[in-house]
């Protein structure tokens, strides 16, 4: 018999996740996607931050936030590189830095941005912001995500 008691938590998971493939880098996207007349991304003042191998990593996030109509949306980097030191003393590399690209969401590491869709939206409204992002020349490819196939889904609770 196990001693003590199980420890989970649950996330509330009721939003809609877009994954977006992307070339563009943050600031540049959220500027096409605030020609959107629904949407008007505003960066976040703190980006989201985790410590990955003893170095704190950045994932840049803007937000457009709907009170009067009880939604918000998060435009959501989902891949990040950040440099280590390669000491390789007498070696080829001596000091060199090495970059390490890391995911928010690993299941989803074709994608470049998540777009987190939180409160009531209506179906007319998601399919408009789909066909938008599908005739979207930067961006190459989206989908909207099944959030209980993705384990690490607990990544964008903000």
């Amino acid at each position: 018999m196990k001693n003590g008691l199980p420890f989970k938590i649950e996330y509330d998971t009721n939003y809609t996740l877009i994954a977006i493939i992307s070339s563009l880098v943050d600031y540049q996207f959220a500027y096409y996607l605030n020609k959107k007349p629904h949407l008007l991304f505003k960066r976040m003042s703190s980006d989201l931050s985790y410590i990955i191998n003893n170095q704190t990593i950045y994932f840049s996030i803007f937000q457009y936030n709907q009170p009067e109509l009880q939604r918000s949306a998060f435009l959501i980097q989902n891949k990040s590189t950040y440099k280590t030191p390669f000491n390789n003393k007498g070696g080829l590399f001596q000091e060199e830095e090495i970059s390490n690209t890391i995911f928010l969401i690993p299941e989803l590491k074709e994608f470049d941005y998540l777009m987190k869709l939180v409160g009531v939206w209506k179906n007319s409204e998601l399919s408009d912001i789909s066909l938008f992002l599908n005739k979207l020349d930067y961006v190459d490819s989206q989908n909207t995500i099944d959030l209980q196939q993705i384990k690490s889904i607990n990544n964008i609770v903000f």
